[in-house]
């Protein structure tokens, strides 16, 4: 009678605290009988079974008296730390028992959609990772407790991806610095996206952006590069890794060929290639890859672009290059075109039919004859009268009288060119007028001097000569001034 009270006082006491109680008994040779709340399972033995078939109560143990290693790490999955029963019921069966295969609890559910009670589903997507569409949730995730954030089973967390995905990255490759530190989720959603890479993010100026911070800035500037537009960062990068610098697919010639198939097709088939179009970086060594302030994505001003390399001299096959920079110096007349439309103006970028990249027609030798076909380049900005008329009022400032000393020196089979006494980039005397001029392996002075309305030189070729340009009111004969040249009519 005593033992009855007792344990109606002590389910009164239990009930009164708001613990809901569980009891059952098991069938099984010791006559067990437990009593289950939400985490806690109290046992008594079979001694404590009484004729009368009340139960007394021996001993009393909670889930973690028995797992307590379930709950040790860092991160712990609220229901385990809060209640058992939200995840695991009684099943009838006595627990523990020696044999660890037979187990007391069952999930309420099977996965995942014991998960979906509380996370939101993680299948409604277009592209599903496969382990969640088979409802592998613990494939990843530690269900009660884990040292790493959202309960992932290994950290980096590419350990686990690398068990199911091999990147075959070739030995010696660069490797994207996500990818080296195993941060696969910096890049994907591991559970379910709308492409069936599970890229986080499909605006990837936005999903890249997180780390190159440069992106936004790039996107604002005049000239944009169109797959750097669009976002298409994947149209010229690998994201994993790469044999070539900045993670491109292909080296930098091929892969910009891979679009502008019409300057690979001239490049193929030109005379004379640039030799910037095939060093190392190829199109790089000029073009930004993403934008720029400058049109066509230079990577500066067009002039100072051409400098960073034509600043010393350069050699090539066809023999040395002029440095090019030392002529635009400060206090030379610098070529008018080269300071309003800069060196494209006459030279080609990438490739060309002529000599030195020119996009039209000059002579590379000293002597050629004179017409206007063979001095395209010049005649597409100078008055072609220079070539085509003796006497003249207008067509040069050349000239002794009305004599067109242009005319005198060009015309003919046997015409001299232009860069004889010319400079066509710049000089330190009016007109571009040289210094010195190669003439075979002579380096030939030119002693020029400007005078009022006319001026004089002395060369190699002949004695020092003046010439004074007639104008209105001028009494200077055309034959005085011939005398004075020693030019025979």
């Amino acid at each position: 009678m005593y033992k009855l009270i007792s344990l109606i006082w002590f389910w009164s006491l239990m009930a009164g605290s708001g613990i809901k109680l569980n009891l059952f008994t098991t069938g099984n040779k010791n006559n067990a009988a437990y009593v289950v709340n939400e985490s806690t399972v109290m046992a008594t033995s079979a001694s404590s079974i009484k004729n009368n078939g009340l139960l007394q109560i021996d001993s009393v143990k909670t889930c973690t008296d028995c797992h307590d290693d379930l709950l040790n790490d860092e991160t712990v999955h609220a229901p385990a730390r809060k209640d058992c029963k939200r995840c695991h019921v009684p099943n009838g069966v006595e627990h523990p028992q020696d044999n660890p295969d037979i187990i007391g609890f069952t999930l309420k559910k099977e996965v995942p959609g014991i998960c979906y009670e509380c996370h939101d589903p993680m299948n409604v997507e277009e592209f599903v990772h496969d382990p969640i569409q088979k409802g592998k949730c613990i494939t990843c995730h530690n269900p009660h407790s884990s040292p790493n954030l959202y309960l992932v089973k290994e950290n980096p967390v590419s350990k686990l991806c690398l068990e199911c995905h091999d990147l075959k990255i070739p030995k010696g490759n660069l490797i994207h610095g996500a990818v080296s530190d195993g941060n696969c989720q910096g890049c994907h959603n591991p559970h379910q996206a709308d492409n069936k890479s599970f890229i986080a993010n499909t605006k990837l100026d936005r999903l890249c952006k997180k780390c190159h911070k440069s992106i936004r800035k790039e996107l604002k500037r005049e000239s944009v590069h169109a797959p750097f537009k669009k976002k298409a960062c994947f149209d010229c990068h690998n994201p994993h890794s790469s044999k070539e610098a900045n993670l491109s697919d292909l080296k930098p010639q091929e892969l910009c060929f891979s679009c502008h198939e019409d300057t690979h097709n001239t490049i193929k088939n030109a005379k004379l290639v640039h030799g910037a179009v095939n060093k190392t970086k190829a199109c790089l060594n000029c073009h930004s890859p993403h934008s720029s302030t400058e049109k066509f994505n230079l990577k500066d001003k067009e002039v100072q672009l051409c400098l960073s390399c034509h600043n010393k001299s350069i050699a090539a096959d066809s023999g040395s290059i002029q440095a090019i920079g030392p002529l635009l110096k400060e206090g030379n007349t610098v070529h008018k075109v080269i300071e309003e439309k800069g060196c494209t103006a006459c030279h080609k970028p990438h490739e060309s039919s002529q000599n030195s990249l020119l996009n039209k027609a000059f002579p590379a030798e000293e002597y050629v004859k004179a017409t206007i076909d063979n001095f395209e380049l010049c005649f597409s900005c100078h008055n072609k009268e220079l070539l085509k008329t003796p006497t003249t009022e207008t067509a040069t400032n050349f000239r002794d009288g009305d004599q067109n000393l242009h005319y005198a020196h060009i015309h003919g089979d046997k015409g001299r060119s232009c860069t004889l006494c010319h400079d066509p980039h710049g000089a330190i005397n009016n007109y571009m007028i040289k210094e010195k001029t190669q003439f075979g392996n002579w380096q030939m002075p030119i002693e020029f001097k400007q005078m009022e309305n006319g001026g004089s030189c002395l060369t190699g070729c002949h004695t020092e000569r003046s010439y004074k340009r007639i104008i209105k009111g001028d009494t200077l004969s055309i034959k005085a001034a011939n005398d004075t040249l020693n030019i025979k009519e």
